[in-house]
């Protein structure tokens, strides 16, 4: 994880910091051409005004079809033809940026991801960035491939671990591409997936540099809200209060840990390195507990009930609290007012906040175990 965005920065050539295009209209007017399709449908799926899900189909007449509609802004949408699969890696799918004006489209049938673009600035600066992560995904093929066909959560597990240097690869490219375009909504919209590797201090420097007009945009606004659940949740904030039901069935508040240290343990039943850290957890809580501090497990596994309760008799970890993160899904919509994750910022599992017995988080970490054995040592021999 990279921890100083701002040493990278030193080192990074920055190639330029191109004016963002002043869009006077709001209508966008998609054309385009369809090689090896002379007839069928395709389709596109994007926010429109007012923050409107639009789904819309065009019948392709002689290799051609046309798209229009009202946009807020540029914004990302998806494109599709017949698809053999709903994985975004089918090749008649692709992502694209659509922006007010006209923009001009060319396809070939089962190769989506290679389109041509005329008018389209923004598609074009996201296309130069997916050109360097191919590069990246070239030389990892063969792993990448083994990745999509394993079905066992072990083994697929085994291999995410090998593919770290894939992972931290695919990272620096996006990294260097903000460096160059700190006001592209490339930038704005490509952030959302850096949240969970990004310290709270490289994330504001960023949102920072997107300037005005993009932290309006809805991605920056997104981005926005993402740093204040993540300053939340980090050291020298005051840990928020929740009341919930345990795995028992009892009330437990986090007011009720008040004057003890607590130690918030965000994990799920199918999350292989929670489950692995938990011999080494259960370790620190027999050291530990009669030093005045609690453990709460805060599982994400509102809709798994059973594997839940299941994974703690299994790894022995019924000696602390438990609880779960408190998502509701009723008829398909997402219920997220008392969800405890979202109140600390959690995007990766596990990730554990350490709280002191005035209630100010001092710590927030990940899978690796040593920094927060090395708090509990220096808390506990004092």
């Amino acid at each position: 994880m990279i921890k100083n965005i701002l040493a990278i920065s030193l080192l990074l050539a920055v190639f330029g910091n191109p004016a963002l295009a002043q869009q006077n209209g709001k209508q966008f007017l998609l054309t385009g051409k369809i090689k090896g399709a002379e007839e069928g449908y395709i389709f596109i799926s994007y926010l429109g005004a007012e923050n409107k899900n639009i789904k819309d189909s065009c019948a392709i007449k002689n290799g051609s079809f046309e798209f229009k509609g009202t946009i807020d802004g540029p914004v990302m949408a998806s494109l599709n033809g017949k698809v053999q699969t709903r994985s975004v890696s089918d090749p008649n799918f692709t992502n694209l940026f659509l922006q007010p004006g006209n923009i001009e489209i060319t396809i070939e049938e089962k190769d989506y991801k290679h389109a041509k673009f005329n008018g389209a600035s923004i598609q074009n600066e996201y296309i130069a960035l997916n050109k360097q992560r191919e590069l990246v995904e070239n030389k990892y093929k063969l792993q990448l491939d083994s990745l999509r066909i394993e079905k066992n959560p072990e083994k697929n597990a085994e291999i995410r671990e090998r593919l770290a240097p894939y992972f931290a690869a695919m990272d620096a490219q996006d990294y260097i591409f903000f460096e160059a375009h700190p006001q592209s909504y490339v930038t704005a919209y490509m952030m959302r997936f850096h949240v969970s590797d990004l310290s709270l201090d490289s994330l504001e420097l960023f949102y920072n540099r997107l300037g005005t007009a993009l932290q309006k945009n809805r991605y920056g606004k997104h981005l926005l809200e993402e740093i204040e659940k993540l300053r939340n949740g980090s050291p020298g904030s005051i840990a928020k209060d929740f009341t919930t039901t345990d795995i028992e069935g009892n009330k437990i508040s986090l007011a009720d840990y008040k004057g003890k240290y607590v130690l918030l343990d965000f994990w799920a039943s199918w999350c292989i390195p929670c489950r692995k850290g938990n011999p080494h957890m259960k370790e620190l809580y027999a050291k530990y507990k009669d030093n005045g501090i609690e453990f709460i497990g805060i599982a994400d596994d509102d809709r798994a009930e059973l594997k839940w309760k299941e994974a703690v008799a299994k790894d022995g970890i019924g000696i602390w609290k438990h609880v779960r993160r408190g998502l509701k899904y009723e008829k398909g919509i997402l219920d997220r007012s008392t969800d405890i994750s979202d109140n600390f910022g959690i995007h990766t599992l596990p990730t554990r906040i350490l709280i002191d017995t005035k209630g100010f988080i001092i710590g927030r970490y990940g899978e690796e175990e040593k920094e927060l054995t090395v708090k509990l040592k220096e808390i506990f021999s004092k």
